[in-house]
């Protein structure tokens, strides 16, 4: 049987083919977007997430004439000796913020066979703060109250860096250089930190280097506290509070978990699923009502003709197959032209995804398949009224009797 719609013109076909590209585009950038945003929910950040964040922030004049180091020490004592309370730590960076600063990192020993100098993030911590944050050292030892100023300098690199810099895996003892300020070119690795996502959510094996704060005490004023409690950290947060403006020199500006925090970070990839979403549905809906209102026009117009062929012994199944072929031959001819424009489209949102690649094989096929059954389902109704015209009426009606 000869295409019913084939009396509507190329121009109403071009367009449903060009509408399901469309849709094919759309729909392949939210499924990124959605699978990369579920498995990016799904990832253990290796942190405790129960740990109280406190940001601080100074009162007017409260850095004036202060000891940071003395001032960070009786705070972090106070607020530990706390009912409750397990350990604390300080730092100047906040979990999942992007904080920290970037500079290079060189190691100062000819025992590297790295050759080449590495970005890392730099972070000032406190004696306890991978305690706290539940991060672990591979090997080595944490910084303690004795690495001040009157001692070597000394730094924790993650787990990571330690391998990129010492491929042969002897990192301890090692002396690096982080950046040009002088008092960071002579550094003696004295522990390794598990990788862990405390800088970015996306990033396992962050290059970090943690100095100590106590090192460094003009460049850690101001900070976060982190409180890992025996009990529900939210319990703690007003007696945290209270020790904070009981010395006056701060305020506890926010106050939340590592959990919460971590959820925040979220947000930005959960609002854009969202959107991507909803206008790929948009189009997806667009797409089938085009084809449901061509195919259904199709069918207005070859009545009289349908009617002649059924009463020559044409069956209704023939009728049906018919109409439903010329749909999903639109819709092939879509999918078949918006798989390259999607493929090429999707590279541009490849910053945004997490552990999917552009060319996502099975997101790609999902896509496809979804189009070619609304396609289906938007041509069958047309069809099946196709397949049940009565020959005899819609010979009287093009008779006009």
């Amino acid at each position: 049987m000869r295409g019913l719609a084939g009396s509507t013109g190329k121009l109403g076909k071009a367009l449903i083919v060009i509408q399901v590209a469309l849709s094919l585009v759309l729909l392949l950038g939210a499924g990124l977007l959605a699978r990369s945003f579920r498995r990016l929910c799904a990832v253990d950040p290796g942190l405790q997430e129960s740990v109280l964040e406190v940001t601080l922030y100074p009162r007017p004049g409260g850095y004036q004439d202060l000891d940071v180091n003395s001032y960070h020490r009786q705070l972090l004592e106070r607020i530990s000796s706390l009912p409750g309370v397990d350990s604390v730590g300080f730092s100047d960076i906040s979990v999942g913020g992007g904080q920290g600063w970037r500079d290079t990192v060189s190691t100062m020993s000819a025992d590297s066979r790295a050759g080449v100098d590495l970005m890392a993030i730099g972070a000032m911590v406190s004696p306890g703060f991978f305690q706290t944050l539940g991060v672990s050292l591979v090997r080595g030892r944490d910084f303690d109250w004795r690495d001040d100023e009157q001692h070597p300098r000394v730094a924790i690199v993650s787990n990571r860096l330690a391998e990129r810099l010492f491929p042969s895996g002897n990192a301890l003892g090692q002396r690096i250089r982080f950046g040009f300020m002088p008092e960071l070119q002579d550094l003696e690795i004295v522990g390794i930190a598990r990788n862990a996502r405390i800088f970015d959510l996306r990033n396992a094996a962050a290059l970090a280097v943690y100095l100590p704060y106590l090192q460094h005490p003009k460049f850690t004023q101001q900070g976060d506290l982190f409180v890992r409690a025996k009990q529900a950290p939210e319990a703690l947060a007003r007696s945290v509070g209270h020790q904070i403006e009981m010395f006056g020199r701060e305020y506890p500006l926010r106050t939340k978990t590592v959990g919460q925090e971590i959820s925040r970070a979220l947000v930005e990839g959960r609002v854009t699923a969202l959107l991507a979403g909803f206008f790929a549905a948009l189009a997806l809906l667009l797409a089938s009502v085009g084809l449901y209102g061509l195919m259904s026009y199709a069918v207005t117009r070859r009545t009289r003709e349908i009617g002649v062929r059924m009463t020559l012994g044409a069956q209704p199944a023939t009728v049906l197959w018919a109409v439903l072929r010329e749909a999903l031959a639109l819709a092939l001819f879509g999918i078949m032209l918006g798989i390259p424009c999607a493929l090429a489209a999707s590279r541009l949102i490849a910053s945004m995804l997490f552990g999917l690649s552009p060319n996502d094989l099975p997101t790609v096929a999902a896509v496809s398949l979804l189009l070619l059954s609304v396609a289906l389902l938007a041509g069958y109704l047309p069809a099946r009224r196709a397949s049940r015209i009565d020959p005899m009426v819609a010979l009287r009606m093009e008779s006009g009797e």
